[in-house]
């Protein structure tokens, strides 16, 4: 029996998911090693698919506890990022109108780092629809690159 069906399908759903909540509040839990260890085990595209979606999701959901603590609603320490912050506070500030793309090239390439720039966006008050919306589409197309750009690259080759 393979490592796949030792463990429910719905049981490495939920892991994944739950993992990926964990990763978007600790920056020190990389949501892309957890996808990937997730995908290592995945005998379908359809399994990978369910992957991606389920880690963009748990990633978004812990963002958004992460812009409800930049907004004041949610308790949270923030010392360990102060510093970081403090240095894009300016540039987010001075990006108003642009802050919405600013949120999708951080959610999509990590830089600057999307954890950063969600506390930004709760404190200086992006509209949560906008925010939810395009964090979710930078992540999908993060994660979804992730998983199937070497697939195909190995396809391509092959």
């Amino acid at each position: 029996m393979d490592s796949w069906h030792q463990i429910s399908e719905a049981g490495l759903y939920l892991g994944c998911f739950l993992l990926s909540i964990l990763s978007a509040l600790v920056p020190w839990v990389n949501g892309e090693v957890v996808l990937l260890s997730f995908a290592a085990l995945a005998r379908s595209r359809a399994d990978l698919l369910a992957l991606v979606l389920l880690t963009s999701a748990g990633q978004m959901a812990g963002k958004c506890a992460l812009y409800w603590a930049g907004r004041g609603v949610v308790p949270y320490r923030l010392d360990h990022v102060g510093r970081m912050m403090e240095v894009w506070k300016e540039r987010f500030a001075q990006m108003r109108s642009r802050q919405l793309v600013l949120v999708f090239i951080s959610s999509a390439i990590g830089i600057p780092p999307f954890y950063v720039i969600t506390l930004l966006a709760g404190a200086f008050r992006v509209r949560f629809g906008p925010f939810l919306i395009t964090g979710t589409s930078g992540r999908l197309l993060r994660f979804a690159a992730l998983v199937y750009i070497p697939r195909l690259t190995l396809h391509f080759f092959r």
